[in-house]
């Protein structure tokens, strides 16, 4: 059975949750990225006022953050059940592959983007644990651009940890690692964010031409840093254009399009709205990703009936189907995740009834076919 996008109907508590849901996360990160609009500084440092129990609004920020996407990955994980099929399919046991993704977004979350970056700091420096220091910056605790491309760590895991990590398993750092994404890949998967992901994520040839919008921020990222980098190294001095492109990256990149727009268009443009349309870093992993060592396909064999079901778990809003019948016949073709906005969720495959469509990796044909 095929779905259309008008089919579906928002229930009762999920109308009551959604203007809760945008005015929480709006005023939420009003108050983590510009807690000057809401409070003077100088009040924040005299009082203390938005550090609840001495801890920054961006530490409350990232814990509730955690909490929510361990938790839907810990639940995702004891339930063991496939969690894109329909009907008998969805009695399955959870595939390896969707155990090992969804250990590692737990992981990753929980140690890499929360405990190393607001744990540790305090404990290593030997400051109380419930006494941040009290700036108007302390919204840089939450890693973005301006932050990385001004410190040499941040540097280093963008242009040197990430392409690698595309360069051996293609662009699944999205779906497996990736802060952003693991919200994404765990709402994805709740009741009201399937339904979002299968009616209301942009298909066709308008979404494919939203995604110039990735490579304009992948532009203005690079050249940003850039100015960062000779401005660091006093080749020049630019303060007029950092201010300029930290205001930027901070509103226009981060504030409105990453958090307004990526997260409250959950409900209105699917989960994957940031990381197809603004995400830069995606872009570059895109890119990098043509020329990896490691290359995988989806490939479509032929056991395809046409029931469509692959294409309406993807959050990516590829037309998965299309490369696996046509009118119901099976036509077997592939597509790699190095040329499609695919992330290697593996949901499409998982979603299929008759199993007609696997991850394949055609590295080892490459080889073959060079060697002859």
């Amino acid at each position: 059975m095929s779905y259309s996008k008008k089919d579906y109907q928002r229930g009762t508590s999920e109308r009551i949750f959604l203007p809760l849901f945008l005015i929480t996360t709006i005023v939420g990160y009003i108050t983590l990225k510009y807690p000057e609009l809401l409070i003077s500084i100088e009040i924040i440092k005299s009082s203390g006022d938005l550090y609840l129990f001495g801890k920054s609004p961006s530490f409350w920020y990232m814990l509730t953050y955690t909490l929510i996407v361990c938790g839907i990955a810990l639940k995702v994980l004891f339930r063991g059940k496939n969690l894109y099929g329909k009907g008998k399919q969805s009695q399955k046991p959870l595939s390896k592959y969707q155990k090992i993704k969804f250990t590692s977004i737990f992981l990753s979350q929980l140690f890499f983007f929360f405990i190393i970056p607001f744990i540790l700091p305090p404990l290593l420096e030997g400051r109380p644990f419930f006494e941040d220091p009290i700036t108007s910056l302390n919204k840089d605790a939450y890693i973005y651009v301006s932050r990385g491309f001004t410190s040499w760590s941040a540097f280093f895991y963008i242009f040197i940890v990430v392409p690698l990590s595309v360069w051996l398993f293609g662009k699944r750092y999205c779906s497996w690692f990736c802060s952003c994404g693991n919200l994404a890949e765990v709402i994805g998967v709740t009741k009201w964010g399937s339904a979002w992901v299968k009616h209301k994520t942009p298909t066709g040839k308008v979404a494919k031409r939203l995604e110039h919008l990735q490579t304009a921020f992948l532009v203005g990222g690079i050249l940003f840093g850039l100015v960062l980098f000779l401005d660091i190294i006093k080749v020049i001095t630019a303060p007029d254009i950092i201010s300029a492109g930290r205001f930027y990256n901070d509103f226009v990149v981060d504030f409105v399009f990453g958090a307004i727009i990526g997260i409250c268009a959950y409900p209105f443009l699917g989960t994957r709205v940031w990381c197809r349309y603004g995400c830069p870093l995606a872009k570059g992993m895109e890119l990098f990703g043509r020329f990896g060592k490691t290359k995988f396909k989806i490939q479509a064999n032929d056991k395809c009936i046409g029931a469509n079901l692959c294409s309406q778990a993807c959050p990516m809003g590829i037309d998965v189907a299309s490369y696996a019948h046509i009118n119901k016949k099976p036509i077997q073709k592939s597509f790699g995740l190095d040329t499609t906005p695919c992330v290697g969720c593996g949901g499409c495959i998982d979603a299929c009834p008759v199993d007609a469509i696997s991850f394949k990796n055609i590295s080892f044909e490459i080889k073959k076919e060079e060697e002859k």
